[in-house]
């Protein structure tokens, strides 16, 4: 296996790399600075609870669908520990928390709820810029239901829980949402499902950031992460190894309407 920079050693890469920054490109770099550099600006305490509630799932053997009276899907013969180990690690949570905060988005969309994890830290990125909401879809009950209690436990009033599979209920979705400022897809790691959802999603964000994960879980998911950053409208492209990040053209973070210089770092598995 070949190995690969962690989050942070990527981040650090392309800070160095990329100079003459555009709007939104300074921006991006004001977050990776502050994910690098461990900048929390008084979220701390917030991001160690999150932290601790994945590390206590981890530890946590019962199997998903002894936690609640509901009906269950596949994958719900899982442990606990094991759903956890699929939630985002702490370098990725606090990236998420980190791009969400920078960029102050009015509406984000995540598909891939799990227990809760990811989106407790988007909605804590949230509450520290001072405005927006997550909406967050999962297709397994007893996940959704651990993940109301999770984000309760964080404190956390900013997050709309969708029931469903992405392909019956995204549309309609995006429908209520109308737009979207910044999408995290990280469910369903298949080239088709992924271009699917990126084609639905990217029509409704005028500009924006999109953050796929899990971009090399196999040749056809890192396929569909090379088409993604060809699409005309991705102007600055960061691939940090398991998450890339893409900025689209049409973004105003600072009400600035100049061009916008294509910047990619790509790293090659």
């Amino acid at each position: 296996m070949i190995e690969r920079p962690s989050l942070e050693e990527a981040a650090r890469s392309w800070l160095r790399k990329n100079e003459d920054l555009s709007p939104a490109e300074e921006v991006l770099k004001q977050a990776l600075t502050d994910f690098v550099e461990k900048r929390f600006r008084g979220a701390a305490e917030e991001l160690r609870r999150v932290h601790a509630i994945r590390h206590r799932l981890l530890d946590d053997p019962r199997p998903l669908r002894t936690l609640a009276d509901l009906p269950y899907r596949d994958g719900d013969d899982e442990t606990l520990a094991l759903a956890a180990s699929s939630s985002a690690p702490t370098d990725q949570g606090r990236l998420l928390f980190h791009l969400v905060r920078a960029f102050q988005p009015e509406k984000v969309l995540e598909l891939g709820t799990n227990l809760g994890v990811s989106a407790a830290y988007i909605a804590l990125g949230l509450r520290f810029a001072g405005k927006g909401r997550l909406t967050t879809i999962e297709r397994s009950l007893v996940r959704l239901e651990q993940a109301r209690s999770h984000l309760a436990e964080v404190g956390t009033d900013n997050v709309d829980l969708v029931e469903g599979d992405f392909d019956e209920v995204l549309s309609e979705v995006l429908d209520r949402l109308d737009h979207v400022d910044m999408a995290f897809l990280d469910g369903n790691h298949r080239y088709d499902a992924t271009l699917r959802y990126f084609e639905m999603i990217r029509p409704r964000m005028s500009g924006g950031v999109m953050v796929l994960d899990d971009i090399r879980w196999s040749e056809g998911m890192l396929q569909a992460w090379n088409e993604v950053i060809a699409h005309p409208s991705a102007e600055t492209v960061v691939d940090l190894g398991r998450t890339g990040i893409v900025v689209f053209a049409g973004i105003n973070p600072e009400d600035a309407r100049s061009p916008r210089r294509r910047s990619i770092l790509r790293r090659r598995s």
